[in-house]
């Protein structure tokens, strides 16, 4: 079995892979990073467990990864909060030098605070362990990185700050994702299910939604409204709640659910 992700050796989705694979049921025998998102969803099948990022607690979620759940059907399994401490790395021994650094747009926006301090200009590049590898490869000199405590050590550069989110506890959460008809598992489950729904065009709709939940005493965790892609101004909801979907008040909150929605999807318990 591999275990696939996004970008370069020593990504945050990479350091991710190693507590996914402390957890999964079957034995991961590899590790296999794609260019993109797109590539992930494609590699997915029995022999291919993907883990994807979907949410920051500082910086946005990742809708692609969120949409991707329309247009495959697959399942979530499992979720990984990963800790993320970013930290500046270079080729060069003086701070003071710095003068752009490189890195993914959500690591320059959790550092917005310090760039700015330190009068820093940020570029977007593609990931960060990959800026880490640009870095080590260019010529050119007074560019840095931001990237994993990790990166620096495969990329031989120097870590010149650490920890420079603007947010001490900065949080990725990461999805396990395999096929529907999969058995994998995971040794540790934590009772909480996602599901997105379309409601119907009716007054109240959302409220009355909600109260499906609220009546049947089931807590919900996180509500999020997501464009439909079907026509303009058009809305989807992205839920989670606690509970798994064998539990009677659960299976009475989704029944009430279905007199006020258009569809609902189950993207599964993890």
């Amino acid at each position: 079995m591999k275990l696939i992700y996004q970008w370069v050796p020593w990504a945050y989705s990479n350091i991710a892979c190693f507590e996914a694979k402390e957890q999964l049921s079957e034995q991961i025998t590899n590790m296999v990073w794609m260019p993109d998102f797109k590539s992930v969803w494609e590699q997915i099948d029995n022999n291919h467990i993907a883990i994807l990022p979907v949410e920051n607690s500082y910086a946005w979620n990742i809708h692609e990864n969120l949409y991707n759940f329309l247009r495959y059907d697959y399942k979530i399994i499992w979720e990984i909060n990963l800790q993320i401490n970013h930290c500046l790395l270079s080729k060069e021994n003086d701070i003071s030098s710095i003068k752009t650094v490189y890195s993914h747009p959500q690591a320059l926006d959790q550092c917005h605070n310090y760039l700015k301090n330190h009068w820093i200009k940020p570029i977007v590049f593609w990931d960060t362990a990959w800026a880490a590898e640009m870095i080590t490869d260019s010529n050119e000199k007074w560019v840095w990185a931001i990237a994993s405590n990790l990166a620096w050590d495969i990329y031989w550069l120097n870590i010149l700050d650490e920890k420079i989110q603007d947010q001490n506890w900065n949080t990725t959460k990461f999805f396990i994702i395999v096929p529907k008809e999969s058995s994998i598992e995971i040794k540790e489950k934590k009772w909480k299910t996602s599901i997105i729904f379309e409601t119907k065009n009716i007054p109240a709709a959302l409220y009355k939604c909600l109260g499906a939940f609220a009546t049947n005493n089931v807590n919900l965790t996180k509500i999020e409204s997501m464009p439909s892609l079907k026509s303009p101004f058009t809305y989807l909801f992205w839920m989670n709640f606690e509970w798994n979907l064998e539990d009677e008040n659960v299976i009475k909150s989704l029944e009430e659910l279905k007199f006020f929605t258009k569809q609902i999807r189950i993207l599964w318990e993890y």
